[in-house]
């Protein structure tokens, strides 16, 4: 498709889609490097992307399923009628008038994928995997100053000066998701002198690297934040310039009152961390030049949002706003609409989707992207969601609730049919998810389409647009997801698809710039202002009604989350007895992307790496205990499943925490299926436990309690 040489293109092994180069020698991508003009950089997973891309196990033909859902069962069909399945059964819940109840769960990596356009003429809605990461984080940033925060996007450690703090709380950073430009930024900003401060209860990678790591409690994090900004507000260490001028009027005192009793010594009671250390860090962030936190989702056990507003309130308080080093207020890239625009879907609040259960009222204060993934089980079982689809994501695995999730999927009525009346899968390759498809698409890889990809926030520029392109010819029949509803919208809203494909919806879209797909592939396949810009709301305010920073929330004032609880999540203290530990759930390299982020990938799972699997690991003092030896099997327990699985004994875990790694207990791969153990059969699916769920947002459910026996 192209000339043999270097070509400019955007990764996707992981969700920081670095800017590289793909080297294509005779129709084939043999290696990939970073991008040093676009300040990418290529990590190991980067590289194995050649490796998924010449897999054995890439789907080629579309395939329907012959047997009962989860017994992954198909056989090939044609395209054609592949599309006249999609359609009536897309047609049937349309003309019944029930759209709403369509949901499609895709990663949002770009405000300008054409699927957004045809769920907006469809009426249906969007479900992703991000309330797992870090809602409480977006929800608290838009609540506190208004900003258009991008998904786990961490401040821009490449501005952070010399002297200031880099605070990563649960992040995981290092050997995670972002392996190639967050540590590389991180660890240039350490050569100039700023101090990475790793909070969390596994030494991880992060922790390796850092100046100090903190142990905290899992769903301690609110609590240290609390104790850290009640020292700094009365030890008057608070930036009063900032909180003067920008916070608005009555909130600073609101606050101050609020944390009047919760002393370092208060919250390290909850938190277990000791109270000097809440001071000692307290007074280095308030005295650093510049402070940026990243915590990607709370110390798990959910409670997500009070650690936003808590997060939140300490940055703002800190003057740490929109400056160098500290959070950065992203800008509208100006791009062009896609006219005629549908409609979009009707308010959640209205038709009341993913309020599920008997809780339905209570969570009426849910936004849009509080939606959990897991509650795609509670609306099939109640009956608001008849038809999902499902693009690199993959929940029959890789989401907490998994078993819930394929139970509900494969529920039938009293006539013997399935409650979820259509489930289709686009992929890669076969994945758990697709076990349970009625419909299975064979999806393009990242060296195989368009796609134009544009964030508020990018990791490695700041804000702007990326261009993907097409550099080798797919296997087979495959077909991008983006195109496969394109042709669907076309088929059923003509009227809103009035552009011929992908790459001319993408040339509407840029003439805002003053560019094409052409054109900016002529650029290199990347547009940026080339600056962020700094304390833009000096010019225009901040994003909130007011125009100021909103410590204070109103609108939670009846569910009594106007300020953050300093609480342990609910999970933490139910059944301590039965159930002493706290499984926690963390991620490394093994997983790959492009979606079902599973460990089916050969590069990243070759013997030299030594993770075949994922033994728990467990600290040596709690394994002595027990009897317990490293290399012995042990039963897992939790409410919600059991594992049984070998463990490896470590000092890197705190005593009252076993470890699992995510991403491995597949049934499906080549690489992946029958290696290790899958950690969501032990966290339970929300809506089964809504009392321990915060009903506001706290779904960062990555761990539970469990009880360990040999």
């Amino acid at each position: 498709m192209v000339q043999d040489g270097w070509h400019p293109t955007v990764c996707y092994q992981c969700k920081a889609e670095c800017a590289i180069l793909a080297k294509v020698q005779d129709g084939r991508v043999t290696e990939v490097k970073g991008n040093p003009k676009y300040g990418g950089k290529a990590c190991v997973k980067g590289m194995a992307g050649v490796t998924l891309q010449y897999a054995k196990d890439r789907l080629t033909k579309p395939l329907k399923r012959v047997g009962e859902r989860g017994e992954g069962r198909f056989e090939e069909i044609s395209w054609n009628e592949a599309f006249d399945i999609i359609e009536e059964k897309l047609r049937s819940l349309y003309d019944r008038g029930e759209g709403h109840k369509l949901t499609y769960s895709f990663f949002p990596h770009s405000l300008t994928d054409p699927k957004w356009h045809f769920l907006n003429a469809y009426g249906g809605y969007i479900n992703t995997g991000l309330p797992h990461c870090d809602s409480g984080k977006i929800v608290s940033e838009i609540k506190c100053w208004g900003g258009i925060p991008n998904h786990h996007i961490p401040p821009a450690w490449f501005t952070m000066p010399k002297d200031g703090i880099i605070l990563l709380v649960g992040r995981h950073a290092f050997g995670c998701l972002d392996d190639a430009c967050v540590p590389r930024d991180i660890m240039e900003a350490m050569d100039r002198g700023a101090k990475l401060i790793v909070v969390d209860p596994i030494f991880s990678p992060d922790a390796a690297k850092a100046d100090w790591w903190i142990p905290i409690r899992p769903s301690g994090d609110t609590a240290l934040f609390l104790g850290m900004i009640h020292h700094i507000i009365e030890n008057d260490l608070y930036d009063k310039k900032f909180v003067e001028e920008w916070v608005r009027e009555g909130d600073f005192d609101k606050v101050k009152a609020h944390v009047k009793d919760m002393t370092p010594e208060a919250m390290s009671a909850i938190c277990d961390v000791p109270a000097d250390d809440i001071r000692r860090l307290a007074v280095m962030c308030a005295e650093a030049p510049a402070v940026g936190v990243d915590g990607f989702k709370s110390i798990m056990l959910g409670q997500a949002l009070d650690f936003g507003h808590a997060w939140s309130i300490f940055l703002a308080i800190t003057g740490n706003l929109d400056n160098p080093g500290g959070q950065p207020i992203p800008e509208l890239t100006p791009l062009s609409p896609v006219e005629p625009q549908p409609p979009g879907p009707p308010p959640l609040n209205e038709m009341g989707f993913h309020r599920t259960g008997p809780n339905r009222d209570a969570f009426r204060n849910y936004s849009f992207i509080m939606e959990p993934t897991w509650y795609e089980a509670q609306a099939i079982k109640d009956g608001s969601l008849k038809i999902l689809l499902v693009t690199e994501a993959n929940p029959a695995l890789t989401e907490m609730g998994s078993k819930e999730w394929q139970k509900a999927v494969c529920m039938k009525d009293a006539n013997g049919e399935y409650m979820l009346e259509f489930l289709l899968n686009t992929d890669i390759m076969l994945s758990e998810t697709a076990k349970y498809a009625d419909l299975v698409l064979p999806d393009q890889t990242h060296f195989e389409r368009y796609e134009l990809l544009y964030m508020p926030w990018w990791y490695n520029f700041g804000h702007g647009v990326l261009l993907r392109q097409p550099l080798v010819k797919a296997p087979g029949e495959a077909m991008h997801s983006n195109l496969v509803f394109i042709e669907i919208g076309k088929r059923m809203f003509p009227e809103y698809f009035q552009f011929k494909d992908d790459v001319e919806y993408y040339d509407i879209q840029l003439k805002g710039l003053g560019l094409s797909v052409e054109k900016l592939k002529a650029m290199g396949g990347k547009w940026s202002p080339g600056t962020m810009g700094f304390r833009k709301y000096r010019d225009g305010g901040f994003g909130t009604p007011s125009g100021t920073v909103h410590l204070y929330w109103e609108d939670l004032e009846e569910v009594g989350q106007q300020l953050p609880r300093a609480i342990l999540a609910p999970e933490y203290d139910a059944d301590v007895e039965e159930y002493p530990f706290i499984m926690i759930s963390y991620r490394r390299i093994h997983i790959n992307g492009t979606g079902p982020w599973s460990s089916n990938n050969a590069q990243l799972r070759d013997p030299a790496s030594g993770q075949s699997t994922n033994p728990a690991i467990l600290n040596p003092a709690a394994a002595a205990k027990l009897g317990i030896g490293d290399g012995d099997t042990v039963t897992i327990k939790s409410r919600t499943g059991e594992l049984r699985m070998p463990v490896r004994l470590t000092e890197h875990i705190r005593p009252d925490c076993v470890g699992i790694m995510h991403g491995f207990g597949a049934t499906v791969g080549r690489v992946a299926a029958g290696a290790g153990h899958c950690d969501n059969e032990l966290i339970p699916d929300a809506g089964s436990h809504l009392e321990w769920q915060d009903l506001i947002g706290g779904e960062a459910h990555v761990s539970t309690r469990v009880r360990i026996t040999r």
